[in-house]
């Protein structure tokens, strides 16, 4: 038996709705509307059946727009449930919570310990010797290494970081309390218990540094099963970790090859095969699908006569191999006709030069950035799109795709044209 156990999640954001998912016809709104919190619930499930030592929450517990009590209050029941077993939660706020109306409000219960604000804390348990140090956000935007004000190691206890942080901006989240990797590593503590960033990433085994990422995905780049760290401490001191995954609703994204297809039909026959595996992987679970088509295929003019037309074929599939539950969030046909461009090239009429100003354009990424559209466009892009949970870049290479997705486009309309 092992000396202790814990758990360690991070980024619940509690109650926040998945993107791009609610005004689907017939989606199952209970499912999206509850998914974080069957995901939470996950988590204090292993942790009962476990009988973890204590639970670090490190940072994000609810989210910004959070104005309902609801969320307050269905967290502290939770956090009863493990008062009950005499669990204890460490919990800091992060940039989220920071910014919600709600941790002021509600008091949870007695076992759970709230990491102060306006420098780092120490909760030492005594029975277990181990000593959790941590801070929490006091607003929403801290850019301080907090973690180079975290006290010395506390002598002969096992000690725990908790934080959370951008570390160093090692992904594209907001880079909030940057610190060094260095600076963690050679503070003499075992484990860092990290949040803020929603992949998993493990940096370093010695001493442990563990992004457990979030718990459950919430827009379509937020992919895969999501997960919490099952964390063992042997006697000797060896730590070990067990991910257990979380995820309620997992987003999977599905692409289809279709340059052996020779229409529309035998490209949907492929994503039959493909959805078919996704429901088995499933688990009996809702998941959210997003589909790109893509290759140089003689299936373009069809796929691309009408966008909506691949949209409600995969959404028709959808229902029938996945009996309720798969939803398609997003179909993108990426695909590109089967044309000699040299041909066209050389062709005296509007279809020649069309192809001959995108040759141009792809030969000098650059001009296109100068383009007065582009800068335009620029200025007028609401802030939620350029700055959302998919911001909208108006760089060379976005340019670049939209350019090729364009050609597709005008070339499959040309075919279809010359067809009639």
């Amino acid at each position: 038996m092992g000396h202790m156990k814990f758990i360690h999640c991070a980024d619940v954001h509690l109650d926040t709705p998945l993107q791009g998912l609610a005004e689907y016809p017939g989606a199952p709104l209970n499912e999206i509307r509850n998914a974080t919190r069957r995901a939470f619930e996950k988590v204090l499930d292993t942790a009962l059946a476990e009988k973890v030592d204590f639970l670090i929450i490190a940072g994000d517990l609810y989210d910004t727009g959070l104005k309902s009590f609801e969320s307050a209050l269905f967290f502290n029941a939770q956090m009863a449930r493990l008062k009950e077993a005499g669990i204890g939660v460490y919990l800091i706020h992060g940039n989220h919570d920071a910014a919600s109306k709600l941790i002021k409000q509600v008091r949870p219960p007695s076992n759970v310990h709230v990491f102060r604000a306006g420098e780092p804390q120490t909760f030492l348990i005594r029975d277990l010797r181990v000593a959790l140090h941590g801070q929490s956000f006091a607003t929403p935007e801290i850019t301080d290494d907090l973690a180079a004000g975290y006290p010395a190691p506390t002598q002969d206890f096992f000690n725990i970081g908790v934080l959370h942080t951008n570390l160093s901006g090692i992904s594209e989240h907001a880079n909030y309390a940057p610190c060094a990797l260095d600076t963690l590593r050679n503070k003499g503590y075992r484990y860092w218990a990290l949040g803020h960033v929603h992949n998993r990433q493990v940096l370093c085994t010695d001493p442990y540094i563990v992004f457990p990422g979030n718990i459950q995905g919430r827009h379509g780049k937020e992919q895969g099963e999501k997960s919490c760290e099952l964390v063992t401490v042997s006697d000797a001191g060896a730590i070990s970790l067990e991910t257990i995954p979380t995820s309620v609703v997992p987003w999977v994204e599905i692409e289809i090859e279709s340059s052996g297809c020779q229409s529309a039909e035998e490209v949907y026959d492929k994503l039959r095969l493909q959805l078919e595996e996704v429901v088995a992987q499933a688990k009996e679970r809702v998941t959210a699908v997003r589909l790109r088509i893509t290759g140089l295929s003689e299936a373009h003019a069809e796929l691309n006569r009408d966008p909506e037309e691949a949209r409600n074929e995969a959404i028709s599939l959808a229902n029938e191999c996945g009996g309720g539950l798969l939803w398609i969030e997003r179909v993108q046909v990426a695909t590109a006709p089967r044309i000699d461009r040299n041909a066209l090239l050389k062709r005296d009429d509007p279809i020649g030069e069309v192809v001959r100003i995108l040759d141009a354009m792809r030969a000098d990424p650059a001009a296109i950035n100068q383009l007065n559209a582009v800068e335009d466009l620029r200025k007028k892009l609401p802030n939620e799109i350029a700055e959302g949970a998919e911001p909208v870049t108006l760089d060379a290479a976005t340019l670049g795709t939209a350019l090729k997705e364009a050609e597709g486009l005008l070339l499959a309309r040309f075919a279809t044209l010359e067809a009639v």
